[in-house]
């Protein structure tokens, strides 16, 4: 089948834009919408992502998959991470705030794309920690239909208490490695800041309960990154959840770059499984 994507921008929630790609199957259908969300440290070009956007759009969704605007990936290289700044200017709200904004892009009556989407059906993936956001997102947009999870974190809290209070407030910043590349990262005491100011919004534990849509959440049995545990905590606080352990690490075997044509067979499964949970009616 042929399948066809576009790189596009749009303006962020601040000064930075939203880079993202489409990939979908132009013949006419009014497509379902899939927008997949990367998690820390992560981008929407990381590794076997175009793959699995592929094998999605071939099962009949139109996928698309976005870079926060402050992740730290330019829209002129968007291979890995350049700006360290920006990523270190990244929290929670802003990452909700893009992505309404690109819901607002996507479910605008715009000429270009209009007959390619279904917009009465919108889905969320998030991976890793792209999951707390995704799953705050669909309790506060009641525009998204169902949402799914990979390898997913839980526990916002642990990404603001990466350092003693006092001391993060008084250097400013925390840095944090980057275990595949090796580089530094520091994260602003803003990402805290954000957190504390907005904490009703943002205090996705005690809010899990709200969520009526329905909910996939699928991980690896071997993830030493955001363990399985996360998932079962989700799964016992929304009793409606689907939750499916598969083999796999928490990349589901991918790594980046990715050269081969072909996804790892841990990714594959999970592609799967999360075509056959959008398409239940």
């Amino acid at each position: 089948m042929f399948t066809f994507t576009e790189e596009r921008l749009i303006p962020g929630a601040k000064e930075l834009p939203i880079s993202f790609d489409m990939t979908y199957n132009p013949d006419g259908r009014s497509l379902p919408v899939v927008i997949f969300c990367h998690g820390f440290k992560g981008f929407k070009d990381w590794g076997p992502w175009h793959l699995a956007a592929k094998a999605m759009a071939e099962a009949g969704f139109f996928v698309v998959k976005m870079n926060f605007s402050h992740n730290g990936v330019d829209s002129e290289n968007l291979s890995d991470i350049t700006d360290i700044k920006a990523f270190g200017d990244n929290n929670f709200s802003l990452e909700l705030d893009d992505l309404g904004l690109l819901i607002d892009w996507l479910t605008d009556d715009n000429e270009e794309y209009r007959h390619y989407m279904d917009t009465d059906s919108i889905s969320l993936i998030g991976h890793s920690r792209g999951a707390i956001t995704v799953l705050l997102k669909t309790l506060e947009d009641n525009r998204i239909l169902k949402v799914a999870t990979w390898a997913g974190a839980f526990n916002i809290k642990k990404y603001v208490e990466l350092e003693e209070d006092s001391l993060w407030r008084e250097k400013g910043f925390v840095p944090v490695s980057n275990g595949r590349t090796g580089d530094i990262y520091p994260i602003g005491y803003q990402l805290k800041q954000d957190y504390l100011d907005n904490e009703e919004r943002l205090n996705l534990q005690a809010q899990i309960k709200n969520l009526d849509q329905p909910i996939l959440l699928v991980h690896g049995d071997d993830d030493a990154v955001a363990p399985i545990s996360n998932s079962i905590k989700i799964n016992q606080a929304i009793k409606h959840s689907l939750f499916i352990k598969l083999e796999g690490n928490h990349t589901f075997g991918g790594s980046h770059p990715w050269d081969s044509e072909f996804m790892p067979e841990d990714l594959e499964d999970v592609v799967n499984e999360t075509i056959e949970f959008l398409k239940l009616i």
